[in-house]
């Protein structure tokens, strides 16, 4: 093996990450966990391929399309992609850190990659931060290789990588943000993005970004719209308590050894290094800092998912693995390192025995990809029971859940998601918009007591009639209480209606049961 590392570490790497890829390959398939709600809506987008959907780039929606066309619409085929992604990643980061500092370091920014508790849970899910980092990672690999040494081809695959990110998340933004910083900080960036390969680049991104740009144009800006949504800026309060909660997020990402060592490198490390090597830190830092700084802000002045800053970790295994070898902090990297695998095992663990996340109380971390078998069966069932003609749902991830283990049954009926505002706000409320004015008969299965009086409004009818009770895992349940409702007429959602609405609830009637229908 010694001889194997000097004679072709480009190998040696690329051995080693794929075997990590294949043990989580290999997790994915053998987990029983169904789809989560997230995941369903992908699927469901994969089924007619288009230029963009209602929340996100294509990206996703193509590649699970191109998995569930190989090995089946099962829950893994779905899957299949998320792990190896990952292992891209790596390999990039291994070259990046080779060509920016050493092999050790390369070998390290892959390491500590691979062994984020946030890179363990997404090899288990399909999500578009797997699609995007690989993406990310591949175009700032190629933007380092051209500052050395630039050429036509590393520019048009830049720009490719580049735009292919764009096709996975709008977070690829921040790719641009820290080019352009470190054309301000860094000559040799200059140069080569300020010159005729440097256009290549950017006509190779705009070249894969013009069609989700178009689709964007012709569909109202929904994808566009709903990003800003998402930030939710008109209700912004200010609370320090969500900035810190973003920090505490981060080291879940992250690490939490890994995360202090970042923090502590700009503290202590960076102030004392060399004017060369300070440059190169420098230089990563443009694409670490402004994806933090950015969303700490976002969730200083409203909300913000742990995994929005994602973006910012690629680079800063790459910086972090270089300042644990100038410190000489290894040994608390090996601890770090140790930690995190330790809690993707468990993760992985958990994932393929779900039964073993029951025993040691952490199925609560778990419990929205479980169950959803049976929440199908018996909503179809209740809706059997009073002869309905569709299935009304309240929240998206039910809606969700029904679309995809609804088409497991022997002909379910249609199902909807009520529409909450005057305006779609959700995929599933587009898509499948609940018929009006009509005399079919329908089963509401709730989740919302605040919903019920709102529904009562747009109905001409609505009565209780039971209540669903799912075991999703330990002491968890999924809860139904069903309705039956019918003629469908939404009423406006005027100022004077959210305020009349506003504090209205209705608790289920019925006492939690495993299945109660009247």
């Amino acid at each position: 093996m010694p001889d194997l590392i000097r004679r072709n570490p480009l190998t040696f790497a690329a051995l080693l990450i794929g075997s990590l890829v294949l043990f989580r390959l290999i997790a994915v398939i053998a987990s029983p966990l169904n789809i989560g709600p997230d995941e369903a809506q992908y699927w469901r987008w994969s089924r007619e391929l288009d230029w963009g959907y209602y929340s996100k780039p294509p990206l996703i929606a193509w590649m699970i399309s191109l998995t569930t066309n190989i090995f089946g619409h099962s829950e893994w085929g779905i899957r299949f992609y998320a792990p190896i992604g990952h292992g891209f990643v790596a390999f990039f980061l291994f070259l990046l850190g080779k060509k920016a500092f050493d092999i050790r370091t390369g070998s390290w920014a892959a390491l500590i990659y691979m062994m984020m508790p946030a890179v363990w849970l997404s090899s288990n899910i399909i999500s578009t931060d797997g699609l995007l980092l690989p993406c990310w990672t591949a175009a700032i690999t190629l933007l380092w290789y051209q500052r050395d040494n630039a050429t036509w081809l590393k520019a048009a695959l830049m720009g490719i990588a580049i735009g292919f990110a764009f096709m996975a998340k709008y977070a690829a933004i921040y790719i641009l943000v820290g080019i352009m910083l470190t054309m301000l900080i860094d000559w040799p960036t200059r140069r080569a993005m300020l010159s005729f390969k440097g256009l290549a680049t950017i006509l190779a991104a705009a070249i894969v970004m013009t069609p989700n740009i178009l689709w964007n144009i012709n569909n109202d800006l929904a994808t566009l719209s709903h990003t800003a949504d998402n930030a939710n800026w008109e209700n912004s309060s200010f609370n320090l308590s969500n900035l810190i909660k973003f920090f505490q997020d981060q080291m879940g990402v992250f690490g939490p050894i890994s995360f202090l060592i970042l923090l502590l490198g700009l503290l202590f490390i960076l102030p004392k290094t060399d004017n060369e090597s300070v440059k190169k830190d420098r230089w990563f830092l443009c694409f670490v800092l402004p994806a933090l700084i950015i969303i700490a802000g976002q969730a200083f002045v409203s909300r913000a998912h742990a995994n929005w800053a994602a973006s910012a970790y690629p680079a800063a295994s790459v910086l972090v693995a270089a300042w644990v070898l100038r410190a000489n902090w290894t040994k608390l990297m090996k601890v770090g390192l140790a930690f995190n695998a330790s809690i993707g095992l468990l993760m992985t663990a958990m994932a393929i025995s779900p039964s073993f996340a029951d025993k040691i109380g952490t199925s609560n971390s778990i419990k929205r990809a479980r169950g959803w078998e049976a929440s199908v069966e018996e909503i179809q069932k209740a809706a059997s029971a009073i002869e309905a003609q569709g299935i009304v749902f309240d929240e998206r991830e039910f809606w969700h859940g029904m679309d995809y283990y609804g088409e497991e049954l022997d002909a379910p009926p249609p199902h909807y998601l009520w529409q909450r505002h005057n305006t779609p706000h959700a995929f599933a409320e587009s898509f499948a918009p609940i018929p009006k004015n009509n005399d079919d008969i329908f089963l509401i299965a709730s989740l919302r007591p605040n919903f019920i009086a709102r529904m009562r409004e747009d109905f001409e009818t609505l009565e209780a009639v039971g209540r669903i009770d799912i075991p999703i895992g330990g002491k968890h349940k999924r809860h139904f209480c069903l309705y039956k409702a019918t003629k469908y007429s939404p009423v406006d959602r005027t100022r004077d209606y959210e305020i009349r609405m506003r504090d209205l609830n209705e608790q289920c009637p019925f006492e939690e049961n495993p299945i109660s229908i009247k």
